[in-house]
């Protein structure tokens, strides 16, 4: 994901704006010097102040893209996306202003807004101004759907790509498959594994060591309680298995239950990172 934002940029990007030019006659300059600095953080206040003063004219749509740009890979996502959104409201260009919002959609990404970032895509796939970058939106939608684990959604998505870009069929559909995993239900099964056989769903979910531990110790608990009682200390069996022994198992359980749903959400994060593998680059500009 981290190399998202850097494609959107180049292939959105227009030629740097020499200093002083954008709008309220060149009331900008002093943001495109900053960024030429290298100080976007700055640069973003001194928009901020610039647009609070003069309105939203106060910058140019390029000085604004190249802003929220230089944001974004600043790891200041959130502070990027209102000055990528005006920049391709402003665009003179339809094909420019839809890149824009793709940039803009990508952003929102790494914020981890994705029901914002599928809108923004939809909008571009359904009103863009040619094919390629609608059917760049269509693949970025499908990533956005893929990363908020939204199986249904990823699979529909997949079944629209063109045919000359969808990705190995039968691959895709176990992976879609891993990515419509119910991790709840998932937890409920770890849990009764555990309760039936202490440790077997730490085992089974992905830690063995765990397992064994606690097959250890609530063995441990239980063969003391059942000598305790062979011995006639009844008394001491419950105060040994309903004071220690049960907190223990429900532990176990409790256990149990997290190692399953761990399993489950790992299999899903490698599911969706293959799948945006498989959805590959963006077609090319013809």
């Amino acid at each position: 994901m981290a190399l998202l934002p850097a494609r959107a940029g180049r292939s959105a990007a227009p030629a740097p704006p020499a200093p002083g030019a954008g709008g309220a006659g060149g009331g900008d300059g002093f943001v495109n010097l900053l960024l030429t600095l290298g100080l976007p953080a700055e640069a973003g206040l001194e928009a901020r102040r610039l647009m609070f003063e003069n309105g939203p004219d106060a910058i140019a749509p390029q000085t604004a893209f190249q802003l929220g740009m230089a944001l974004a890979l600043d790891y200041r996502a959130e502070e990027a996306v209102p000055f990528l959104s005006a920049a391709a409201a402003a665009a003179d260009d339809p094909v420019r202003a839809d890149q824009w919002q793709l940039a803009t959609g990508v952003v929102l990404l790494r914020t981890k807004a994705f029901p914002h970032a599928v809108q923004i895509f939809s909008r571009v796939e359904a009103f863009g101004a040619d094919g390629p970058t609608r059917a760049f939106a269509t693949r970025l939608r499908c990533i956005a759907e893929v990363l908020a684990h939204d199986g249904a959604a990823a699979r529909a998505c997949v079944g629209e790509l063109p045919p000359a870009g969808a990705p190995r069929a039968a691959e895709v559909d176990d992976l879609l498959s891993d990515l419509e995993i119910n991790i709840r239900l998932r937890g409920w099964m770890g849990g009764v594994l555990s309760g039936l056989i202490p440790g077997l769903g730490q085992a089974t979910g992905g830690h063995p060591g765990d397992g064994l531990l606690a097959l250890a110790v609530n063995g441990g608990f239980g063969t003391a309680v059942y000598l305790l009682i062979a011995d006639g200390a009844v008394a001491d069996a419950s105060l040994l298995g309903l004071g220690l022994g049960l907190r223990y198992y429900l532990g176990n359980i409790h256990n149990g239950a997290d190692a399953w749903r761990g399993a489950a959400e790992r299999r899903r994060t490698a599911a969706a990172e293959r799948l945006i593998r498989l959805l590959g680059p963006a077609p090319e500009r013809r």
